[in-house]
């Protein structure tokens, strides 16, 4: 089968100012409310903090540099999962996908969701109160409140729904980030505050430890620069578009979250900092008055953005993995006019709900961020190797030196060994469940041919999966001809349920 097949047209495919609103989208998120504490916790000092948050765009520029030239080489979604297979390192790409579609991304998800509840509960507390017993439920009931609508969006047409959906929440993402800003600018300039700013660079911690684990905070809330690499066959014009939106959404980001630190340094010390919980509220408690019980609303909106962007990614990752026979049958279900995989959407969000009751899921992330950065230092070590040997380079693809790859597999390995110094169990429960993703390969991907009774099942499943979410199944490239009858055996089979 030919990959004319399962060509996006070009009226569900985006262009360059939604490509940016996914980006920005993807990287202000919650982290912004998260790591300035914990940056601040390693680096000690508020000079040595604010350095480590420019260090941490110029290392997330490197790393979406490197990640342009792979999906303007490489044009097939899936990011990390369609480089690592291209490259030929099938079992590798495969491990870290099981691992990444049932653990990493949906737990990023149900934490974005979950901190939606936190938010809008804390800002109902002024006017009602719920019990501290029920307050576990009722975070993660917000939280899914959200995410339900979020999905059906994302049944829809990317261009026309989610894409202008986007345009919208990261709109909306600057103007409460503004809000911030401008307050302590005004502290800043017109009530001279800048005494938190002298000497800033006392108390310093520069032990290489620390200051890595400061850097891991710091890249948690730049995380995101790679989000159209997932669905890269989605993006119009991919050599104008990638750079563009990558460049463009890692400044803006990296803006927003210098000026919304010298914020919070207007009016909070350092000891403030390491006291409060929340420390975009504590800010705004001091500085906006009344209108600081209109703060977490407006953080829970500031979410709603970072979720769709993460279903977005989610789905489009596992989504590739069904095409090339990773993931299961029914997960490669699409919609037959917008373009849409339901399945998956809809199976992220299924995921990310179960895994919201687990319990501690900041430390999950931690292993997982483990096994993020293991995959991204396989995927930078094989694009260094085919860049060399000159296989990579295409005719409308967008180049970087070489050293920009090399740079960023450096800063890659150093953020697996140096936290291992510290906590060496985030290698050991990282490096198993990537184990565990290769046990999953060997037993159902490996073998040509699983036992039938495994195949019926799975037809069923397809069947049932297609009535209910009115989608079919379409070949890749790689789809042999046996496949493709067998696809088109199955989806006459929704085509007549659905009358199309």
């Amino acid at each position: 089968m030919t990959e004319s097949s399962s060509e996006i047209p070009q009226k569900h495919t985006i262009g360059l100012i939604t490509a940016i609103s996914y980006t920005v989208g993807d990287i202000v998120g919650s982290g912004i409310f998260i790591s300035p504490t914990s940056i601040l916790n390693h680096a000690g000092s508020v000079g040595l903090s604010l350095c480590l948050w420019a260090l941490c765009a110029c290392i997330s520029l490197f790393g979406a540099l490197s990640y342009v030239e792979l999906g303007t080489s490489i044009r097939k979604s899936g990011c990390d999962f369609a480089y690592l297979s291209h490259f030929g390192w099938r079992p590798l790409a495969s491990s870290f996908m099981w691992v990444s579609t049932c653990l990493s991304y949906p737990a990023v998800l149900a934490i974005q969701a979950i901190s939606f509840g936190e938010y809008i509960v804390t800002g109902l507390d002024s006017w009602i109160t719920i019990d501290e017993n029920w307050r576990f439920m009722t975070y993660r009931l917000v939280g899914f409140s959200m995410l339900w609508p979020l999905m059906l969006l994302n049944f829809f047409s990317l261009k026309k729904v989610a894409g202008a959906f986007q345009i919208v929440a990261t709109a909306i993402k600057l103007i409460v980030a503004s809000i911030i800003i401008i307050t302590g600018l005004y502290h800043i300039i017109f009530k001279q505050q800048t005494q938190n700013f002298k000497n800033s660079f006392t108390g310093s911690d520069w032990n290489p430890g620390n200051l890595v684990l400061g850097v891991y905070s710091g890249l948690f809330a730049y995380n995101g620069w790679d989000v159209l690499n997932f669905g890269a066959e989605e993006i119009e014009n991919p050599r104008r578009t990638l750079p563009i939106a990558a460049i463009s959404g890692i400044a803006i980001s990296a803006t927003v979250f210098i000026l919304m630190n010298v914020s919070y340094f207007s009016v909070l010390s350092v000891e403030d900092f390491k006291n409060s919980p929340a420390v975009a509220v504590t800010f705004a408690e001091r500085t906006l008055g009344d209108f600081h019980y209109a703060i977490p609303f407006l953080i829970s909106l500031l979410l709603i953005g970072s979720m769709n962007t993460t279903i977005f990614a989610c789905s489009r990752y596992m989504y590739s993995g069904a095409q090339q026979s990773v993931m299961p049958t029914p997960l490669r279900g699409i919609h037959h006019r917008t373009r849409s995989p339901r399945l998956a959407v809809f199976a992220e969000i299924l995921i990310a709900i179960c895994l919201s009751f687990i319990g501690n899921l900041d430390q999950l992330i931690s292993y997982m961020s483990f096994a993020l950065w293991s995959q991204r230092t396989c995927t930078q070590v094989g694009f260094i190797y085919f860049k060399l040997r000159g296989t990579l380079k295409t005719q409308d693809s967008f180049q970087v030196p070489i050293f920009v790859p090399v740079v960023f597999l450096g800063i890659c390995i150093a953020l697996l060994v140096i936290p291992i110094t510290q906590n060496y169990h985030v290698a050991i429960y990282g490096v198993s469940m990537t184990i565990g993703g290769a046990i999953i390969y060997l037993i159902f991907i490996f073998p040509n041919t699983l036992p039938i009774f495994l195949h019926k099942i799975n037809n069923s499943i397809v069947k049932f999966a297609q009535i209910i979410f009115n989608c079919v199944i379409e070949p890749y490239e790689d789809s042999t001809v046996e496949e493709f009858e067998e696809f088109e055996e199955i989806n006459d089979y929704s085509k007549k349920f659905h009358r199309f």
